[in-house]
């Protein structure tokens, strides 16, 4: 039961850490996803890297990335054949690619 509440604790402190960027980061607000499966080498960043040429955008992409799929903060926990959701943003600046 401590444990219980103990996770719940660090889930909302984590929250409220977090949840500031929720406010700047439209990838946070995206409703669209495509699924994408880990292939051998890849990483949080490269994923993002896929998916725009901005670097500020894939940074935002990245830590994306990492919140909607539950991964580690540092994204290591990233498996081969792991399928993960990437949030898309509708076209507004070009800056964003759809690529696989």
């Amino acid at each position: 039961m401590k444990k219980k509440l103990l996770s719940i604790a660090v889930a909302v402190l984590l929250f409220a850490v977090v949840s500031p960027f929720n406010l700047t980061n439209e990838y946070l607000r995206a409703s669209d996803f495509d699924t994408v499966t880990v292939k051998q080498n890849d990483s949080v960043w490269n994923l993002a890297r896929r998916y725009t040429t901005d670097e500020a955008r894939a940074m935002d992409l990245q830590q994306a990335i990492i919140e909607v799929n539950g991964l580690a903060p540092d994204g290591s926990n990233l498996r081969v054949g792991q399928q993960i959701q990437v949030p898309v943003v509708k076209k507004t600046t070009g800056t964003q690619m759809a690529e696989k």
